[in-house]
């Protein structure tokens, strides 16, 4: 029995934090605005739509890009899954926003008008709510990135994008070591630009940790062996805080 659209739709946006715990019948009206579109893996968005719609990760993963006109070198500013929402910074200011996504995989998304989203945002009180802490959300990864960026080496950063990107609902054990989202099985390339730097060091990077048993890195998947070595790159208390376990 095949599923109708909007009650797909309806089920994968609840799933979403922007878009959970919304009444019945907003969501459903919100749904009403929504088109859905098909990006191929390698696919590049456009700008000019970024700027004019907004958008709705319903599956795939999306990397939203800058790059430098003469050199072309390209650094990764948000890494988006199901349930991730772009542009948010033009939403909230109106201006163009220099990004280009690209998918990763086959992406499907939503999108709607800005125009649609920012009276979302003035009629709908619960919308608003759950949007704030979402963009605070992504203000404290931009916050961690322009950190990370002035303050640590190459390894140091790479080390807790990774820490960044374990599933917290597991259990953080070295016998048992807990799985990555989202970057688990990322080319080294696309490693490098989540962190500022070029495959080549990201890949002399992995190598060493690999050989020291931190990692294991085996036909293009990524895994964690021993995640309190990991933390000790990061020398952040906070991060050796939370990623404590059995021996």
């Amino acid at each position: 029995m095949s599923v109708e659209p909007s009650t797909k739709y309806e089920t994968l946006l609840r799933q979403s934090p922007v878009f959970s715990n919304l009444d019945d019948k907003v969501l459903k009206e919100m749904l009403k605005a929504f088109k859905p579109e098909i990006w191929g893996k390698g696919v590049r968005g456009l700008s000019s739509n970024t700027s004019k719609r907004f958008h709705v990760v319903i599956s795939g993963r999306l990397e939203l890009q800058r790059s430098h006109p003469d050199t072309g070198r390209t650094v990764t500013l948000w890494l988006l899954g199901p349930g991730d929402v772009f542009d948010v910074v033009t939403l909230l200011d109106g201006k163009p926003h220099d990004v280009t996504p690209m998918a990763i995989d086959e992406v499907e998304i939503l999108y709607t008008s800005m125009a649609n989203a920012r009276r979302w945002l003035d009629i709908y009180p619960e919308f608003n709510k759950n949007f704030l802490p979402y963009v605070g959300e992504q203000f404290r990864r931009m916050e961690n990135l322009a950190t990370d960026f002035a303050l640590h080496d190459t390894m140091t950063r790479l080390a807790r994008l990774i820490l960044r990107h374990v599933g917290p609902e597991h259990p953080i054990a070295k016998k048992n070591p807990p799985p990555l989202r989202l970057i688990n099985d990322l080319s080294h390339e696309a490693i490098a630009r989540l962190v500022g730097s070029v495959r080549v060091v990201v890949t002399r990077h992995l190598q060493y940790w690999k050989k020291l048993g931190v990692i294991d890195y085996q036909r293009g998947k990524l895994e964690i062996k021993d995640l309190e070595a990991l933390a000790d790159w990061c020398k952040d208390l906070l991060d050796k805080e939370r990623f404590k376990g059995d021996k």
